[in-house]
């Protein structure tokens, strides 16, 4: 194979790796690595499209093999670095990142790996490269983006909206910037804001599994502090019904039943104003969701059934459980109303 036509090789591989089709741009170079086996930039191209494969341990072996045919590219350390970080190994990521900064001090592109592999164990490490590469590379959008992922992990949400947003200014369509702003919008109760982020993320890159399960557990989470509402919402009918009157406990019945359907109508009505159908598939088909439902509405037939129909006395159901007070009877009960609030409480931070 002559030079002309190595480079006509590599230039039709980069073009389909580009294009999103690894496979055939795998075959392509394992052609022309055939006839020349210690070729560093077709190792490189390889490697990425291994990664891009998902065939982890193929790329690093492949983006080694490329380091080894030539160590003085910082791209080869750099490629191998992405490799182990999507492995997720970090102190490996962390020394391949390290070295290609030694060979390239001024390249934005080795500062942004070095902050993106060490913001998971050590964001105030990961700061100062984040930092230079956004000096380095201002009209690069994921410099911001990944700026603002790791001062938010310093508690920094300000700052990160405001990298997120300047991101945005670069590139309006970057779905990672609104992905990550959308999650702020969580972090803070601003559902509608929230859900709307995360279908915008997904609109701008279908492809986006991250934006996708956002999405998913948005609603979940909002499904799940209903479930807690309405186990408190229990446990208020069946104290009530030791010290009221059957009509004020009917009274209370209604009044928290009426809460309960608006509280489930509104996440409904959010939901599916903001992201559409999807809203609607996740509510079929997410497990999560289903179970949600099926205790809310177990939640919603006790207090409808005990303290608006009362077709169970809930006084003589609390005086045969022994009460609140004697020998724990209820204590299973409160425990799976105390799990659902942690539940929700935990996806909170995702």
């Amino acid at each position: 194979m002559t030079e002309l036509d190595a480079r006509s090789e590599l230039l039709r591989a980069s073009t389909l790796l580009d294009l999103g089709r690894a496979a055939e741009a795998r075959s392509r170079l394992s052609t022309l690595l055939a006839a020349e086996p210690g070729n560093a930039f077709a190792l490189r191209l390889l490697a990425r499209c291994h990664h891009a494969a998902g065939d982890m341990d193929l790329a690093i072996d492949t983006a080694k093999a490329a380091v080894a045919a030539d160590p003085a590219s910082e791209h080869g350390h750099r490629i191998l670095a992405n490799a182990f970080n999507s492995l997720g190994n970090r102190w490996a990521a962390t020394n391949s990142a390290r070295e290609a900064l030694r060979l390239a001090p001024d390249e934005w592109r080795c500062h942004w790996l070095l902050a993106e592999c060490l913001r998971h164990s050590d964001p105030h490490a990961a700061l100062p490269a984040a930092h230079r590469a956004r000096e380095l590379a201002p009209n690069e959008a994921d410099v911001h983006v990944l700026y603002g992922v790791v001062v938010k992990q310093l508690g920094r949400t300000e700052e990160a909206r405001a990298a997120y947003l300047h991101a945005l200014s670069i590139n309006p369509n970057l779905a990672t910037a609104h992905n990550n702003i959308a999650v702020l919008d969580r972090a803070s109760g601003r559902w509608s804001r929230a859900l709307a982020g995360f279908r915008t993320s997904l609109r701008h890159n279908p492809q986006q599994k991250l934006a996708r399960e956002n999405l998913a557990n948005t609603i979940v989470l909002l499904l799940r502090r209903l479930c807690a509402i309405a186990y408190a919402c229990v446990l208020v009918v069946v104290f009530a019904a030791g010290v009221a009157s059957p009509l004020v406990l009917r009274g209370l019945g209604i009044t928290l039943t009426a809460g309960l359907c608006a509280g489930l109508v509104w996440i409904l009505a959010t939901a599916r104003r903001s992201v559409g159908a999807f809203a609607t598939m996740i509510l079929r088909s997410d497990r999560r969701a289903l179970t949600a439902l099926i205790v809310f509405a177990v939640a919603l037939a006790i207090v409808v059934v005990g303290a608006i129909v009362q077709l169970v006395p809930l006084r003589d159901v609390r005086a045969a459980l022994g009460g609140f007070g004697h020998e724990g009877h209820l204590l299973p009960f409160i425990g799976v109303g105390l799990l659902i609030a942690a539940r929700g409480a935990r996806n909170a931070k995702k």
